[in-house]
């Protein structure tokens, strides 16, 4: 652990949830650019959504490495 105030697992944990928010985003964006058939774009953002998701989830649920 850094003695300097700075805590990279902290940084890391709400760089995770920002990801996060902006991933989960990406299933109504989908949904809409499916819609309005562009089918290559909701394709992406479903998939971005699906990966980032579980990523994230699974990197927050880690124990602090000490």
């Amino acid at each position: 652990m850094q003695h300097d105030g700075h805590d990279p697992r902290t940084e890391a944990n709400t760089a995770l949830h920002a990801l996060l928010a902006g991933a989960e985003g990406c299933g109504p964006a989908a949904r809409s650019t499916r819609l309005a058939h562009d089918d290559e774009l909701a394709d992406f953002l479903s998939m971005v959504q699906e990966d980032v998701v579980e990523d994230a989830v699974m990197l927050l649920e880690q124990p602090v490495a000490e």
